[in-house]
């Protein structure tokens, strides 16, 4: 039986180096099913969904699975007609998924109609994947930064290997994501004003796109305030 159920698009991924409890109930027992994807759709394989029961009752606050070869997953002993959030949880990465849903009545299995979604995650040194596109991400420091400096930030940029590059407009706009945050970005890029430099040949006549608007505009040469650094690479294979 179907049960009420949202995504959330900010969310918290389970904190990576601490291990998900398994925890079982007692006669009371309903499952939930659904699969997970990246952002092309595809199947995630061998990650594991934590249940963590929205107002705990002993024995039911906390489950996990992993999820098989076609990203299926069921999970089983939750408490009946109750709040869960479900995450995905990894000890390589932590991610912006979760998923609210109300279990099904005792003995029944609330199917999710349409499967979890990770779209970006983000490693332990910081380097954000985006599942969508293939391409990784690095964050500059969360300061005024103007063209010169971005460019220079981006170049000496060691993280995961380097190799790290300037963003295209096209790269920026890929990232927009309309009503998610304050500036239309997704939680994992922590920025606290909404300009990124674009990549240029020139710095003098640099732009810079503004999440906040959609918008692309050239500051003034030497301009600073409310300008960011990102870095960007194709995924390795």
């Amino acid at each position: 039986m179907k049960q009420g159920w949202s995504v959330l698009d900010v969310c918290t991924a389970a904190g990576a180096g601490r291990e998900p409890r398994r925890l079982r109930g007692g006669g009371k027992q309903s499952s939930v099913e659904s699969k997970l994807v990246d952002g092309k759709g595809q199947p995630v394989a061998g990650v594991k969904i934590v249940a963590v029961q929205v107002q705990p009752i002993k024995g039911y606050e906390q489950f996990e699975t992993v999820t098989k070869a076609d990203g299926a997953f069921r999970l089983e002993g939750l408490f009946p007609s109750s709040a869960y959030l479900l995450k995905p949880w990894s000890d390589k990465w932590n991610c912006e998924t979760e998923v609210s849903v109300a279990s099904a009545l005792q003995g029944e299995t609330a199917v999710l109609p349409e499967p979890m979604t990770i779209r970006f995650t983000v490693s332990s040194d910081g380097v954000i994947t985006d599942g969508t596109t293939g391409l990784e991400w690095v964050v500059g420091p969360d300061e005024d930064t103007d063209y010169v400096k971005a460019q220079q930030w981006v170049a000496a940029c060691a993280v995961n290997g380097g190799k790290w590059r300037m963003p295209t407009q096209a790269e920026l706009k890929g990232l927009y994501q309309k009503g998610v945050g304050k500036y239309n970005l997704a939680p994992s890029f922590k920025i606290t004003d909404s300009w990124v430099w674009v990549e240029s040949e020139n710095s003098s006549r640099a732009s810079a796109f503004d999440y906040r608007h959609y918008y692309e505009a050239s500051p003034p040469g030497g301009a600073s305030e409310g300008l960011r650094a990102f870095g960007v690479r194709l995924r390795p294979r």
